[in-house]
């Protein structure tokens, strides 16, 4: 009844009581007496009065909803973790420690996810919520937390808000449509997968496309087939040479210069070694007068960048792109070269086109070199992008050699050492917070590194060196060595 009350109501409000007014039909129950002592018939503020009795009565009559309770969870066959190590990991995540402060304290989550996903351990079905809120807010984190949860994990995020979606989420695996209707993020990752499968697939599928893609999609699509590169390439990027469009040359030049043995190769090496003479001690500069067709067919713009002069602007690209083994014409050993006398005017741009090179080609042996030969002068963005180049052993053997003379500068360069470090460089650490004025140049900083660089193993002598100093110094390194056991004593908890 209460229904029909309802729509005679809003039809009488629609058009006004004065064009319509409602004459209110008989009811039973409580609602009857309310509506009776508005009358009969029904004025603005009589109408108000009936709509709010007849929402509240429409709203008592409902039936609550019966909530379908879902299955439960399947039972986990991965081992969780132990007892301690999951109350730990528990106190850093509801900030129960105060001697961490809140950012320290997931730093160290962070850890304990770490080592347990690789110790194929779980967390305990109590954490999850906890687990499933830090990932909420900090996606660094997600793929640990997930493979920590478990299959609870997302039971619990399929119940709970949509915050906790992602761990439900996961990447949904190419499909050959996406190719024709996906995204450009889909078509050069289908791309991508289809050529490490089947490089000649892959081509044939982009050489099929060309022509009706657009340049910033084709260019793309070409890097995509960096993937299987191999001499079956150089003919297509060769032709791709030839495309009108900017981009999609610059694309296919990156592509050649990558593949071994190309005609690519050879030419910027024979432009490079065109542009840079040997007299006597010395390497002399050269760069072109100009930009013929033919550089230009090979990536090379005419315009330079802002700031940046034409020649100069050739000269660094034509070394960067060009093989380093190359200057073996000149040095066998890059060091050899770096040896030489570079002439002050074009010298700059020649070193900033080898490290460029030694970047762009991954090549650790010219990285190590242009590092020995720039250390402490060089810009230190420029120094750690060369130091990511070099082997990790080799890498930490010269930041170990730096520590023990340039603390300040070779600081910088631990953010690109893999962690955890390996042994000469936390014995290159110690050695240097034991000595008393090396201690005091740049200490803040190396503990900072040290404090996640450092092997928890390396916990006891930490603390041994920690007692062996005065009180002022302990209090240096008072962080540190509490930082070090915490991580250590993590890595036990979860053994």
């Amino acid at each position: 009844m209460s229904t029909s009350i309802w729509s005679d109501l809003m039809s009488s409000a629609l058009v006004g009581t004065d064009r319509r007014r409602l004459v209110l039909p008989s009811v039973d129950g409580p609602l009857a007496a309310v509506l009776s002592s508005l009358g009969t018939e029904l004025d603005p503020d009589g109408l108000l009065s009936a709509a709010a009795a007849v929402t509240v009565a429409r709203r008592a009559g409902q039936a609550a909803a019966r909530p379908q309770r879902p299955e439960p969870a399947a039972a986990e066959t991965t081992p969780y973790a132990p007892v301690a190590a999951q109350q730990r990991l528990a106190a850093l995540l509801s900030g129960g420690n105060a001697e961490l402060d809140r950012t320290t304290a997931r730093e160290l989550a962070g850890e304990w996810l770490r080592v347990a996903a690789g110790r194929g351990l779980l967390a305990g079905p109590a954490i999850l919520v906890a687990l499933l809120d830090l990932g909420s807010s900090d996606a660094s984190v997600r793929a640990t937390v997930r493979a920590v949860g478990g299959t609870r994990l997302g039971w619990l995020a399929l119940q709970g808000p949509g915050r906790w979606a992602w761990a439900v989420q996961q990447e949904e695996p190419v499909q050959p449509s996406d190719w024709d209707t996906g995204r450009l993020a889909d078509r050069v990752r289908y791309l991508g997968e289809l050529r490490a499968r089947d490089a000649a697939a892959g081509r044939d599928l982009l050489l099929e496309a060309w022509p009706q893609e657009k340049a910033s999609d084709l260019a793309a699509l070409v890097a995509a087939c960096g993937a299987g590169l191999g001499p079956d390439d150089e003919p297509w990027l060769e032709k791709a040479l030839d495309d009108r469009r900017a981009q999609v040359r610059e694309a296919a030049a990156r592509l050649l210069g990558a593949l071994p043995g190309s005609a690519y190769r050879h030419r910027m090496a024979d432009r490079a070694l065109a542009c840079v003479q040997v007299a006597a001690r010395r390497l002399v500069a050269t760069p072109p007068t100009e930009c013929d067709d033919a550089m230009r067919r090979d990536g090379i713009s005419v315009k330079p960048p802002q700031g940046v002069g034409e020649r100069a602007h050739w000269l660094r690209h034509i070394v960067e792109h060009a093989p380093l083994d190359c200057w073996t014409a000149y040095d066998e050993t890059p060091a050899a070269l770096l040896g030489r006398k570079f002439d002050d005017t074009w010298g700059p741009v020649l070193r900033i086109g080898l490290v460029r090179a030694a970047v762009t080609q991954r090549h650790g042996a010219w990285a190590a070199a242009l590092i020995h030969d720039g250390f402490g002068r060089r810009d230190m963005d420029e120094l750690r992008e060369l130091a990511a180049v070099m082997p990790e052993q080799d890498l930490a053997e010269l930041i170990a050699a730096q520590l023990r003379g340039k603390v300040d500068a070779a600081v910088r360069l631990l953010d690109v050492l893999p962690q955890p470090w390996a042994a000469p460089v936390a014995d290159a650490v110690l050695e240097c917070l034991a000595d008393a004025e090396r201690r005091r140049s740049g200490w803040w900083q190396l503990l900072r590194h040290a404090e996640w660089g450092f092997d928890p193993a390396n916990a006891p002598r930490a603390r041994a060196l920690h007692d062996s100093l005065p009180i002022p110094d302990q209090q240096l390194l008072a962080r540190f060595t509490t930082m070090l056991q915490t991580r250590h004593d993590i890595h036990q908890e979860l053994s």
